[in-house]
């Protein structure tokens, strides 16, 4: 019973946005990233070990393969990240999972 009350109560989080995200301590900054990383990461093994196709989630195979490939570490790819929004200002308002997945997507190239 109070687990489906906490269900139908929870709503879904909100992306933070470049901006927020620069506001955050380094070690949250660095948490946000990794765990984005991760839970793709985590998103595209699932669908891979049930066979399926789902063009939400193989937008990211390209990106989780490259960075199983070139075992880039995460401190590099979060330096990428704040480079990017460092650099990028006017993109400081589109949500994080968009930047960072922009940043990794030409890492990647």
């Amino acid at each position: 019973m109070i687990a489906l009350a906490l269900l139908l109560a929870a709503s879904p989080a909100a992306a933070l946005t470049g901006d927020e995200w620069r506001r955050l301590p380094p070690a949250s900054r660095d948490a946000y990233v990794t765990g984005l990383i991760d839970a793709w990461g985590n998103v595209v093994e699932v669908q891979e070990s049930l066979g399926a196709r789902d063009r939400g989630i193989t937008v990211f195979a390209g990106v989780v393969t490259c960075l199983r490939d070139r075992l880039l570490p995460y401190a590099k790819i979060v330096e990428a990240v704040e480079r990017y929004v460092r650099d990028n200002p006017g993109l400081v308002s589109k949500e994080m999972p968009d930047i960072v997945f922009a940043v990794l997507t030409a890492e990647c190239r």
